[in-house]
């Protein structure tokens, strides 16, 4: 017997790593629909308030660790590059704090790896530009020092959190909380998906998409 899928009967006989597979995927889509349910009016006004700041000529910065800050920097990369191909727009000012290893391993050997992100935002932040935070547990200092620092820059802050939000929640003007505790992984792929509506709700509030 191998693990490929077996009939009987013409009824499916999953393996057992055929039901791991359905376990994963059915519980993160079920996650995504809960979020959507619970979120979808702060997802629209998070949209507005990062579409508002590019009409007003600010900038997004956008940080994370570990999966977030590749998260982060994804989607720093489609505000800047593209989102679609079928949505012809200019580059949207957006930059991901994680990407100079320079920065990140002077500032972690210089002042401490919790003042990182918070030491960028005070380089590149001014009032009327916009704060994004990913943590999947929202109790990473580096993170809520940033955060901290741009409020006090006058920016305007968003998050996206993870099991019940931690030292972060409530912090920036609007969260987004993944109801998901005890790994990383799942709450990442709503974070992700949540991003990418966004991005799609800026672009056509932004009157790009056609």
């Amino acid at each position: 017997m191998t693990d490929s899928c077996r009939c009987s009967g013409g009824l499916t006989d999953r393996t057992p790593y055929e039901e791991v597979v359905l376990d994963i995927m059915l519980y993160s889509a079920r996650l995504k629909e809960t979020v959507a349910h619970q979120n979808s009016a702060v997802i629209v006004a998070m949209a507005r308030m990062i579409a508002g700041t590019f009409k007003d000529g600010g900038k997004v910065l956008i940080c994370g660790n570990g999966g977030s800050a590749a998260d982060a920097q994804h989607l720093a990369t489609e505000l800047t590059i593209r989102y679609r191909g079928s949505v012809q727009r200019p580059a949207l000012p957006a930059i991901a704090l994680t990407t100079d290893t320079s920065a990140l391993t002077a500032g972690a050997n210089d002042l401490g790896y919790d003042a990182v992100f918070a030491r960028l935002v005070e380089a590149y932040g001014r009032d009327g530009d916009l704060l994004l935070v990913l943590s999947t547990s929202g109790n990473s200092p580096s993170i809520v020092n940033a955060v901290d620092t741009a409020r006090e820059r006058g920016m305007k802050t968003l998050a996206l959190l993870g099991g019940d939000g931690g030292l972060l929640k409530r912090k920036a003007d609007l969260e987004i909380v993944v109801p998901h505790s005890g790994s990383a992984d799942r709450v990442q792929e709503c974070h992700i998906t949540v991003g990418h509506v966004i991005i799609d709700l800026v672009e056509r509030l932004l009157g790009y998409y056609r």
